[in-house]
């Protein structure tokens, strides 16, 4: 299942379950309703839900709801479809096996809307060849349920990662034709990249400084015509100094501008790190924000506007907590819904969950 990206940039690749200390509380959850959102189908019960991300089914109240459900020692990819607050159904997406790689994993980190109703999926899969720490990446764009034969898997070339061994390639969102997400080579903490699905073309996603040691990538929105908004974090020497950031993408010319670093609620020393982005619908931006400090993590729903300049505000934020939980993530974002997992005090096993955050507070 997708780490809570609060165990962070905390490591900025991972893929696995949550072993994050216990979180902090917030003065306005009160306000906030949240709502469970589990797995439900025929795989075996008792699992954890994972919920990684979320967007629109075309122009309909629908949503695709991507993760994945661990049972049984297996780890699957999951897709829900339906209204945001359950009754939609359920479909498996595990990466089929082949002769020389079987499926130990999948996880299903974000979907797009296809042409001639297809699926677009991307995330991750690990093989019993290669074992749990080395991830493939791919990307689906087919039918739902799973066809078995609509499966590519993304591999970054040698040009991108200088030449060097590739560990994990962890595609995290897609929209718009555009992937964005990470790899790892053994110099590397963690790259950035973005992969243009029409052209079959990967370029790297790097903040800019001589003292960047990884580069995350979590989060993209398509504005429309060329136009691209990309979140995700950046740490420096050491990941104390982890920033989550926000930057603006021209797919024609590939150049990026308004690069903005943030800390959690704006204060100092509190690793950061953005995991999902959508338009709020009033021109600006709604933010799934995580944050850790001495042991604690924080959870947060962010709205950003853009300036008189064109660039990013300091933005507004509003912490979320599952009542009750030892820990909380906040793993994507739609209108003023922030997904994620939660886990509550000797229970075993991870819960899906749905905050509706009111409009009014932004």
């Amino acid at each position: 299942m997708k780490t809570s990206k609060v165990c962070l940039v905390l490591s900025a690749l991972s893929a696995t379950i949550i072993s994050c200390s216990t979180g902090s509380g917030s003065s306005n959850t009160a306000s906030i309703q949240y709502q469970t959102l589990n797995y439900s189908g025929a795989l075996p019960t008792g699992g954890s839900t994972g919920l990684t991300g979320i967007r629109q089914v075309g122009t309909s109240s629908n949503v695709y709801i991507t993760g994945s459900y661990s049972a049984n020692g297996q780890n699957n990819g999951t897709l829900y479809v339906g209204p945001i607050g359950g009754g939609g159904t359920y479909s498996v997406y595990n990466y089929p096996s082949s002769s020389s790689a079987t499926n130990a994993g999948t996880n299903v980190y974000s979907a797009d809307n296809g042409n001639n109703n297809n699926v677009m999926l991307v995330g991750s899969y690990v093989t019993a060849q290669t074992g749990s720490t080395h991830n493939f990446g791919f990307l689906y764009n087919g039918p739902i349920p799973d066809d078995g034969i609509s499966w590519t898997t993304l591999t970054i070339p040698p040009s991108l990662a200088n030449g060097q061994t590739v560990n994990n390639t962890i595609p995290h969102s897609i929209m718009g034709g555009l992937v964005v997400g990470n790899y790892e080579t053994p110099s590397t903490a963690g790259n950035g990249f973005i992969y243009n699905i029409n052209t079959n073309t990967y370029s790297a996603l790097v903040y800019p400084g001589n003292a960047v040691r990884y580069t995350s990538a979590y989060g993209i929105w398509y504005n429309g015509g060329t136009s691209y908004t990309i979140v995700g974090g950046f740490g420096q020497a050491t990941d104390q100094a982890a920033n989550g950031f926000i930057v603006d993408y021209d797919s024609s010319t590939q150049a990026f501008s308004n690069w903005t670093p943030y800390t959690f609620n704006n204060q100092p020393a509190i690793i950061t790190h953005f995991e999902g982005i959508t338009s709020d619908e009033h021109g600006g931006y709604n933010l799934a924000a995580s944050g850790a400090q001495s042991g604690v993590i924080y959870t947060a729903f962010v709205n950003i506007q853009r300036t008189a300049a064109g660039g990013f505000n300091s933005g507004t934020w509003f912490n979320v907590w599952y009542p009750g939980s030892t820990t909380t993530t906040a793993d994507t974002v739609y209108k003023n819904f922030l997904l994620g997992v939660y886990q509550m005090p000797g229970v075993a096993g991870l819960n899906g969950y749905v905050a509706a955050i009111p409009p009014g507070w932004y």
